[in-house]
C-alpha cells in the first residue's frame, strides 16, 4: 500500500456495499499497523537520537513533493523560502550550490519537511545574513552551513528551535555547520519532544556582543546532541537550564571554550528534574580557557540530579584528566553520578575515545570531504592546537562566499517505492550521497 493515501469511499450505497468497504478500510489500517510496527521507520536510515523516530517528509497524510531550489535569491519561486512556504509535506532539493543571504528570518512553519543539502552540486548551501527559525514538527535538515555573521544588527540566534512544547518536536539537524551566531549558535527553546543535532560542527560564535555561545536547550523535552563538534564559542558547549527535560550529551568534542563547556544551568520555575547523560566526550582547553572543568553544575540547579557520567576525558595543557571529581565543577554541592543512567542512550555503541577527536575531525559538519574555508579552519586550528574566539568574522581573514555551480538533480527511480526497510528510494539515495559527501 502506497503510505500517506486517505480512503474516500463514498458511503451512500447499499448497506452491504457500505459494510464491504468498511471491512476494507479496517483491514488495511491493521496491515498499515503491523507494518509500522514491523520496519520501525525512523527520520533517515541510520538515524538515532530524540526525534529520529518520525517520517520526517513522509509523515503527512500525503506523499511528499519533491521541490527544487534553482535561485540562490532570498525569495521568489525556485528559491529556498518559497519551498519552506509550501503548506504541504515535501522534499528540497538543489539544483544550484552557492550561498544564499537572507535579507530577513528564514521561518520554517510548515511540517513534514527533508531540506537535502546534500542534494546540491559543488560545495553546497550556505544560508546566512539573518536566523533561520524553527517553528513546527517533523523536520530534516542535512548537509546545510548556517552562518548569522556580524552584519546583523541585533543579539540573535544563527539557529532557533522554538515554539511550545509539543508544538515543536521531531526536528533533526544531521551533518550542518553552525557559525557566527550573535547569541547562541542554536537556540532550543520551548521544544520537543525529540530534538536532535548529530555529526554537526557548532563553532566560532562571535563575541561582538560579549556573547558567544554554543548551544542552549531551555524549558525543552528529550534532546540529543551526538557526535558533534563545539569550538571557539565562549559559553554553553552545551548549556542545559530551566525546566529542560531528558539530554543526552553523547560522543562531542569541545574545543578552546572560555566560561564553561558543559553546564547545567538554573532550575526552572517546575524545578524538574535534571536528567542528562555525559558519556564519551572529550574536552580540550586552548588558549582563551578560563575555566578547565569539562562539566559545571550551577549552584541553583533543580534539586533532583539525575546525570549518568561516563567515560569522559579533559585535556589541559600538559595533563589529562579521567576521573569524575577532577573534571566537575559543583557549585550546587549535591552532584552525584547515578548508575545506571535516567534513560538508556539512543547510540548504544559509542565510539573510543582514542579515536573520537579524529572521525569527529574527518567527518562532522556539512561537506566534510569539500569544506567551506570556515569549516576548514576551524578543523586546522583544533588539529594544530591554535586559533581564538573572535568578535566578528573578518578576523579570520578567509573567504566564506561559496563558488555558484548550476547542476541538475537526477532522481532514482521509482523515487517513493518503500524497500522492505520502510524507507523509500529516494531516502536511500540521498542518505548514500550524504555519506560520500561527509567523508574526505
Amino acid at each position: 500500500m502506497k503510505r500517506g493515501r486517505k480512503t474516500r469511499d463514498g458511503f451512500h450505497q447499499t448497506n452491504f456495499i457500505l459494510m464491504k468497504r468498511i471491512f476494507r478500510f479496517f483491514s488495511l489500517f491493521f496491515l498499515l499497523l503491523c507494518s509500522q510496527s514491523q520496519f520501525a521507520q525512523n527520520i533517515y536510515p541510520g538515524a538515532y537520537g530524540f526525534g529520529t523516530q518520525s517520517g520526517g517528509a513522509y509523515a503527512g497524510d500525503s506523499i511528499p513533493a519533491v521541490l527544487f531550489v534553482t535561485s540562490l535569491d532570498d525569495n521568489g519561486e525556485g528559491s529556498l523560502r518559497y519551498a519552506l512556504s509550501c503548506d504541504y509535506p515535501r522534499i528540497i532539493i538543489f539544483n544550484v550550490s552557492g550561498t544564499i543571504r537572507l535579507a530577513g528570518a528564514l521561518f520554517i512553519k510548515e511540517p513534514c519537511v527533508f531540506i537535502a543539502g546534500q542534494s546540491a552540486p559543488g560545495k553546497g548551501i550556505s544560508v546566512t545574513g539573518a536566523p533561520v527559525i524553527v517553528n513546527t514538527h517533523d523536520v530534516l535538515i542535512q548537509d546545510i552551513r548556517f552562518r548569522l555573521g556580524s552584519a546583523y544588527p541585533r543579539k540573535s540566534d544563527c539557529v532557533s528551535i522554538t515554539g511550545t512544547l509539543h508544538d515543536v518536536y521531531n526536528v533533526v539537524f544531521d551533518h550542518c555547520s553552525f557559525g557566527f551566531g550573535l547569541d547562541e549558535n542554536i537556540g532550543i527553546l520551548n521544544s520537543g519532544p525529540g530534538i536532535t543535532i548529530s555529526n554537526s560542527i557548532i563553532g566560532y560564535g562571535l563575541h561582538k556582543f560579549e556573547h558567544s555561545c554554543g548551544l542552549l536547550a531551555m524549558n525543552s523535552e528529550k534532546i540529543s546532541l551526538i557526535g558533534n563538534i563545539f569550538a571557539f564559542n565562549h559559553d554553553r558547549n552545551p548549556n542545559i537550564r530551566g525546566d529542560t527535560k531528558d539530554v543526552e550529551i553523547l560522543n562531542n568534542l569541545i574545543y578552546n571554550s572560555a566560561s564553561h563547556a558543559i553546564y547545567l544551568g538554573s532550575r526552572g520555575p517546575d524545578n524538574s528534574p535534571v536528567n542528562v547523560l555525559i558519556e564519551g566526550n572529550i574536552y580540550v582547553t586552548g588558549a582563551d580557557n578560563m575555566n578547565r572543568y569539562l562539566l559545571s553544575v550551577h549552584q541553583d540547579v533543580a534539586d533532583s540530579l539525575n546525570v549518568s557520567w561516563h567515560k569522559n576525558l579533559t585535556f589541559h595543557e600538559t595533563k589529562v584528566f579521567k576521573g569524575i571529581r577532577e573534571q566537575v565543577f559543583d557549585q550546587s554541592g549535591r552532584f552525584n553520578p547515578v548508575d545506571p543512567g535516567p534513560f538508556p542512550a539512543s547510540d548504544k555503541e559509542l565510539i573510543a575515545l582514542d579515536k573520537l577527536e579524529q572521525i569527529l575531525l574527518h567527518n562532522s559538519g556539512a561537506r566534510a570531504h569539500n569544506r567551506d574555508g570556515v569549516d576548514s579552519l576551524l578543523i586546522a586550528n583544533i588539529m594544530n592546537r591554535s586559533g581564538k574566539i573572535i568578535s566578528v568574522e573578518s578576523e579570520l581573514n578567509i573567504q566564506s562566499e561559496l563558488p555558484v555551480m548550476n547542476e541538475g538533480f537526477v532522481l532514482p527511480d521509482d523515487p517513493h517505492h518503500t524497500r522492505a526497510d520502510g524507507f523509500t528510494n529516494l531516502q536511500h539515495y540521498l542518505q548514500e550521497l550524504l555519506l560520500v559527501k561527509s567523508q574526505p
